[in-house]
């Protein structure tokens, strides 16, 4: 019975017990799912269904416990498809679709339909399409979309220099906006000045006026400097005239009285 137990088991330098245990796992895993067609997986609807047995309506990203199954044709001969499977949570009938790579979107197969139908699955894509096909569709598509990028490009331009058009007007009128409210703000400071010192003007506009002032403020000073630069002539008549008193003040003479010898 001794010999049968082993006590003593032979450990490599580079044994790593953390790595033996993950590919134990694996192989484990592996060996599982080999025998099998179809695997339990966790995944969410990638759209909205809706039942056909109950009406049951299954919104997106819903979380169910499915299985996954790989079909034996392929998409360009290198691609798998797979094939999803959902029970529905009211009545547990079988809800299928597959992936479809030639679209890159999935295809509902039984037991339930799509509530919304993309635009581009509408296009004339065939399901048996070649790869010669499929390339020479990807070519003309490739071609429309650079002409459409050329013509965006030359869109962008009209459109950047109709802004550059716009944006120069709105300064301009800006600019206009700003004369007339400096010349409205003059218009108020003048009507203010004219309040406070209560001269009430009718007829000509302040400029005028003080420009009349100066006018006259010139025409008097010219006449004082001609005045100072006339002499004063004394009449010869103005000796023997007697002299007017308005006031009539008489003043009395006084009398010069000569000493006699």
């Amino acid at each position: 019975m001794s010999e049968r137990k082993v006590i003593n088991k032979y450990y490599p330098p580079d044994y790593d017990p953390q790595e033996a245990e993950k590919q134990v796992r694996q192989l484990s895993k592996k060996l599982k799912t080999m025998q099998k067609d179809s695997v339990t997986i966790r995944l969410m609807t990638p759209f909205s269904i809706r039942c056909l047995k109950c009406s049951e309506y299954i919104p997106k990203f819903r979380k169910f416990n499915g299985k996954k199954e790989v079909l034996p044709e392929k998409y360009l001969d290198t691609i798998k498809i797979f094939r999803l499977s959902i029970k529905c949570p009211r009545c547990s009938s079988m809800i299928s679709f597959r992936t479809d790579p030639n679209r890159g979107d999935y295809e509902m197969e039984v037991g339930g339909v799509r509530n919304y139908v993309r635009e581009d699955e509408k296009s004339n894509i065939r399901a048996d399409e070649t790869t010669e096909e499929t390339l020479d569709r990807l070519m003309k598509e490739e071609e429309a979309m650079s002409r459409a990028e050329e013509d965006n490009g030359e869109d962008k331009l009209q459109q950047l220099e109709l802004r550059l058009a716009k944006l120069q007007q709105e300064q301009e009128d800006d600019e206009v906006v700003e004369a007339l409210q400096k010349a409205s703000y003059r218009r108020m400071r003048r009507a203010a000045t004219v309040d406070s010192s209560s001269v009430s003007i009718d007829g000509p506009e302040l400029d005028d006026i003080d420009q009349i002032a100066e006018e006259a403020f010139k025409r008097k000073a010219e006449e004082q400097k001609l005045n100072k630069n006339v002499p004063e002539s004394v009449p010869s008549d103005a000796k023997h005239k007697p002299q007017s008193n308005p006031l009539g003040i008489v003043s009395k003479k006084k009398k010069k009285f000569r000493r006699k010898c």
